[in-house]
């Protein structure tokens, strides 16, 4: 049985004190209502949302996180593709998770949910050490103005972040079609100790299909129609970047 919905007091704002304002993911969207209300798979995080542990039903072993989902994509079709998988999305924007989630509801499948946070804050404050199996970034806001690049998501703390949430041999997938970005992208994690880049990994998930990496998602199917180059990347939690025992 899933988590209850929780929500913001009646009649106050849909607005979470941890988000950056502005930018394509900011909280300008109310929540949807009325028929296409999202229930129990939506959940706003407010000013202290709830750990993973209260989110996950008991009895998956594997759990993912995808940070940025947007309306949805890739948790859908990853919740098809993965049956024995729990998939959270964190979305800034609860519109677009609103939306996502009604979505979720309707396709009857109960091994997902979406969030409204801060991914990367919750990342740090709210899972538990080696609880997750994989962490996908799709297409991240580039933030491209030069004041604003600290907002961005792979920043040089971002390691660390991952590597403390991920289970030995976890991945962290990733896609952009931002060439400055990719660059930035590669040389945080890649020349983070905590991990390695997979190649063979990058190609292993790609050939399985929709909703084990990398793919569907909505800015994807736009960036592709536009010809873009898509870049996309796999890096595993490393030995250094578990504890010894």
């Amino acid at each position: 049985m899933l988590p209850p919905r929780m929500s913001e007091p009646e009649g106050s704002p849909v607005f979470n004190p941890r988000m950056h304002q502005g930018g394509k993911l900011s909280f300008r969207s109310r929540v949807q209502d009325g028929a296409d209300d999202p229930g129990e798979f939506l959940v706003l995080g407010g000013k202290n949302p709830p750990p993973l542990d209260q989110l996950v039903p008991r009895g998956f072993a594997d759990v993912e996180i995808e940070i940025g989902p947007g309306k949805g994509a890739f948790v859908l079709a990853a919740t098809a593709a993965k049956p024995d998988t729990f998939l959270l999305g964190i979305e800034a924007a609860p519109g677009y998770a609103s939306l996502a989630a009604t979505k979720l509801r309707q396709s009857g499948r109960r091994n997902g949910l979406f969030l409204v946070d801060n991914g990367k804050l919750y990342l740090e404050d709210r899972v538990p050490a080696g609880a997750l199996a994989a962490v996908h970034v799709y297409y991240p806001d580039p933030w491209p103005k030069r004041r604003h690049k600290g907002r961005r998501f792979f920043t040089d703390d971002v390691p660390a972040v991952l590597a403390r949430v991920l289970r030995p041999g976890g991945c962290c997938y990733v896609a952009t079609d931002n060439a400055a970005y990719a660059g930035q992208i590669v040389r945080v994690l890649g020349a983070s100790s905590l991990f390695v880049r997979e190649e063979a990994e990058e190609a292993r998930v790609a050939a399985l299909g929709e909703g084990h990496a990398f793919s569907p998602t909505n800015f994807e199917r736009k960036y592709r129609e536009e010809g873009r180059v898509l870049r996309r990347y796999a890096f595993r939690k490393s030995a250094a970047g578990s504890p010894a025992r």
